[in-house]
């Protein structure tokens, strides 16, 4: 019974941390799914920024299965990179994370140039690569 009690308590915590947070999982249904990862996904799409300032949240890619669940058992490096460049900008921080249980967190992303429509793409040697949603940096 504690277990059990221990399960629901956390499950609410995760929910509750991830409302307050604004984080998203768009496109990513659960973890544990069966199979292995097929795919990228941006689960935490990248937000307009100031120039030179990092991206908040911290951007997040997802390995996915064919059904759309994290593969928690995917541990490689992921490297993201500026995809449509209308600024000329250039990415600073850390572009290569290691996945961990399917997840690579890239905490201090920034662009240095201001421009409207700017993506990132993420990439892996096995899974191809994903490209984020459109996004701006301002002055």
């Amino acid at each position: 019974m504690r277990v059990r009690h221990l399960a629901i308590v956390a499950a609410v915590v995760l929910a509750a941390a991830c409302e307050s947070t604004g984080r998203s999982t768009v496109g990513v249904s659960s973890f544990g799914g069966t199979g292995a990862a097929t795919h990228l996904v941006f689960t935490v799409q990248p937000t307009s920024a100031s120039a030179g300032v990092a991206i908040v949240p911290a951007v997040r890619v997802t390995a996915a299965t064919s059904s759309g669940s994290v593969d928690p058992t995917f541990v490689s490096p992921v490297i993201v990179s500026i995809g449509a460049n209308p600024g000329g900008g250039g990415l600073s921080g850390t572009r290569t994370v290691t996945a961990i249980a399917g997840v690579a967190t890239f905490a201090n992303l920034s662009i240095n140039t201001p421009g409207n429509g700017y993506t990132l793409t993420a990439a892996t040697s096995n899974l191809g690569s994903a490209t984020s949603a459109a996004f701006s940096i301002t002055p």
